[in-house]
């Protein structure tokens, strides 16, 4: 049930009322209020008979809907599009779906642009994805570089609102095998997460891999080293995340640990490291290149939703 209008809310809308420039729907209501209400009905015949009114033409009356109503429209379209530039500046910053062509799409445009890189100066043919892990909101994809230090490194990308990814860090070492395993502990950009990574490209032949773990054992204040852990392997290209804490328990460690050694293994358990070995490959530099943060695109989104609400303000006015 509607509700009705009280005998002020009348008052104020009579003068508006008798020169019908009230809404119909508010019109009604005043009819209805008036046909129950002798005292309103008192006033709007004093004001009638007091006040000679001069209706508003139809012609005006018409327009001034009309304009109202392209007032309504601009509003809607304003903020149509002040939502379509705050997502098309998101989208643009987290553009790389999870999908290969978008892992490809994102280890070339940030591996093969020279700027902060360092792998254009090794006369570089083209970067391959060879395998990808996602997990705590990250997407990790590990690649190679067709040149003559054969490099190889490690993307970090960060998973936005829209699903889509936006690459953080990108390590770049030379690789000093024709085909092998890497095995280190990153740091995960904006995160307490430091997992260890066993990374593995073209292993064919390599049928398991040795890894050397090293740590800092303070109750005898020194470092320990020479244990490993053996890992098999069923796949040619991988990617692996372990939880530095697992890795720890396995090797009754009690600080953190790192690996120090890889050694690629045979079915039978023989030594076949030397056998990968590349020894045209420069092993005495390392890169790594990182993007800006964030707060660039906030301020971009800030000034459109900003602009975008005084526009909307300005089209909904009440002149």
């Amino acid at each position: 049930m509607d509700k009705k209008l009280d005998c002020c809310v009348v008052r104020d809308l009579l003068p508006a009322y008798i020169e019908d420039l009230t809404e119909e729907e508010t019109a009604a209501q005043v009819r209805e209020h008036l046909e129950d209400c002798g005292a309103c009905q008192d006033l709007e015949r004093d004001m009638r008979s007091q006040v000679p009114v001069e209706k508003a033409p139809k012609g005006a009356l018409n327009f001034l809907k009309r304009v109202k109503r392209t007032r309504l429209i601009a509003a809607g379209v304003t903020l149509v599009l002040t939502l379509w530039c705050i997502w098309w500046l998101y989208d643009a910053e987290f553009h790389y779906p999870n999908t290969e062509a978008g892992r490809l799409a994102a280890v070339e445009d940030y591996i093969a642009n020279p700027e902060g890189s360092s792998v254009n100066d090794n006369e570089m043919q083209s970067v391959t994805p060879l395998a990808w892990q996602e997990s705590h909101g990250k997407l990790f994809i590990f690649y190679k570089v067709d040149n003559r230090d054969n490099v190889h490194g490690i993307i970090q990308l960060t998973r936005g609102i829209n699903g889509k990814y936006r690459t953080d860090h990108a390590s770049m070492d030379p690789f000093p095998y024709t085909a092998g395993v890497i095995a280190e502990r990153i740091n995960v950009r904006k995160s307490d997460w430091s997992p260890i990574v066993i990374a593995g490209h073209d292993c064919r032949e390599i049928y398991s891999v040795a890894v050397e773990y090293t740590w800092f054992d303070g109750t005898e204040g020194r470092q320990i080293t020479g244990h490993e852990l053996i890992y098999p392997l069923s796949e040619v290209n991988f990617f692996w995340l372990l939880e530095e804490e697992d890795v720890r328990e396995q090797l009754g460690a009690s600080y953190e640990v790192r690996p120090r050694n890889v050694r690629f293994l045979d079915k039978d358990g023989k030594d076949i490291t030397e056998q990968y070995r590349d020894d045209s490959v420069r092993q005495n530099w390392g890169s790594g290149k990182s993007t800006a943060e964030q707060f660039l695109l906030y301020v971009y989104i800030g000034i459109v939703a900003v602009l975008g609400l005084v526009f909307i303000r300005y089209f909904l006015r009440r002149d």
